[in-house]
């Protein structure tokens, strides 16, 4: 499976620092159900699955993560 989050998907207040290359580090975290990345040397949620009504469940996954000007792109791959 492939999801690709564009930057204007963003949460509000990370759109333009994202599109200025400020965000770096996304990675999912399960707990919250959300994208989290470092910006201005803090760990921020910068994406929130539930507001697209999905619960990503790592149990029977593995993702790889790519990012870059154009947003991001999550391959999930089954693990079972």
């Amino acid at each position: 499976m492939i999801i690709n989050i564009l930057p204007d998907e963003l949460e509000p207040e990370f759109k333009e620092s994202w599109k200025m290359g400020f965000i770096t580090q996304p990675s999912i975290d399960y707990a919250d159900n959300a994208i989290w990345a470092l910006f201005e040397g803090k760990n921020v949620i910068i994406f929130r699955f539930k507001e697209y009504g999905w619960i990503h469940d790592n149990r029977y996954n593995s993702y790889s993560i790519s990012a870059g000007s154009a947003g991001i792109t999550i391959r999930i791959e089954k693990t079972s």
